[in-house]
């Protein structure tokens, strides 16, 4: 019986309703490194203006950079993982 169960719990979506999904993943992926980009250029324009005042050690826009960098990282793998769990 509990493989009965198992059989019916998992069924394969549609090619029709995976391929607008990995198409939103897509679109959502390009979106969230286009601000991550974006981001990097604002934090790497307030790190140079902090380091050509002689403001370099009080300043934020070194985590800025690192967050950007991860935010990309994390969007990057967080979409390869989507795509490979959803069946093709």
């Amino acid at each position: 019986m509990s493989s009965a169960v198992a059989v019916l719990a998992y069924k394969q979506m549609p090619a029709d309703v995976i391929r607008p999904l990995m198409q939103l993943v897509d679109w959502l992926l390009w979106c969230v490194l286009l601000f991550c980009l974006a981001w990097m250029i604002l934090a790497a324009g307030r790190a140079w203006y902090a380091f050509r005042d002689g403001d370099w050690a009080a300043n934020d826009a070194s985590h800025g950079v690192a967050m950007s960098l991860l935010g990309a990282v994390m969007a990057t793998s967080a979409s390869g993982i989507a795509l490979a769990l959803l069946p093709t």
